[in-house]
């Protein structure tokens, strides 16, 4: 993985990596041999042969490491969120922190005025295809095979976007498998099914109007004396209706 990036960063930026700052951990330096001894690794041999200067942390001291530590705190904690808030399986977490990298490289940060996208390939990043992370979509995939009867979306849930096309990753609970595809309709309107519930609060008012009491005598044209008082008496307390304010739950 790190030769990879190495070579990309070289290629795209024509720029060289000249420290990696890092841990004791085993998979940086090396493991401990049976005299108890940590001894350098493959990963610290490398960087030892492209000259390369690895800055480590003392071991147990965590915030020597701060800003490394902090973001790797707020992914884990966006991954724990997004699969809480969705009916998918924790097997995906993967995917989940994926989508986490992938958001967190287009938003901006206190320290850096730019973006980590902006910074990297000198345009600003377009948000317009963000969706909720595990939300429901119908999708069609790619089915060289498929009969003309045959249905042409399918069922799924949204979990990431493509590192090689201009796609979305979908996963097929039926199935348990996952796919690539451009040609979907997300469902982000519906309520999710997971753990952590919020009630909605539905208010509903309604205005009432209450007539005053009016005397109305009538009178013949024949005759002046009064045929009748119309009397339109007020709504007691009895027949008052008053709506009162309604909750319904999810």
């Amino acid at each position: 993985m790190f030769k990879t990036f190495k070579v990309e960063v070289e290629n795209q930026l024509n720029k060289r990596i000249k420290c990696v700052k890092s841990d004791c951990g085993g998979e940086y330096y090396g493991k401990y041999d049976g005299s108890g001894e940590q001894c350098p690794g493959p990963f610290a041999r490398y960087l030892e042969e492209c000259g390369i200067v690895p800055q480590y942390t003392m071991p147990g001291s965590p915030s020597m490491n701060g800003v490394a530590e902090r973001r790797n705190r707020t992914l884990k904690n966006m991954v724990r969120n997004m699969i809480c808030h969705s009916n998918l399986p924790k097997s995906l977490w993967g995917k989940a922190l994926k989508t986490a990298t992938y958001i967190l490289n287009r938003v901006s940060t206190k320290t850096v005025a730019k973006t980590i996208y902006e910074l990297w390939v000198w345009r600003k990043p377009s948000l317009k295809h963000f969706h909720v992370w595990g939300c429901p979509a119908e999708a069609r995939p790619y089915k060289p095979n498929e009969s003309k009867l045959d249905s042409r979306t399918m069922s799924n849930y949204f979990i990431g976007y493509s590192e090689r096309f201009r796609s979305y990753k979908f996963y097929d609970p039926k199935l348990k498998t996952i796919f690539e595809t451009g040609t979907a309709t997300f469902f982000e309107d519906i309520e999710f099914g997971g753990k952590n519930k919020v009630r909605d609060f539905v208010l509903e008012e309604e205005s009432l109007t209450i007539p005053e009491l009016i005397n109305t005598v009538a009178f013949d044209k024949t005759n002046s004396e009064p045929l009748q008082d119309i009397v339109i008496e007020s709504p007691t307390q009895d027949n008052l209706v008053i709506h009162e304010e309604q909750t319904q739950d999810p």
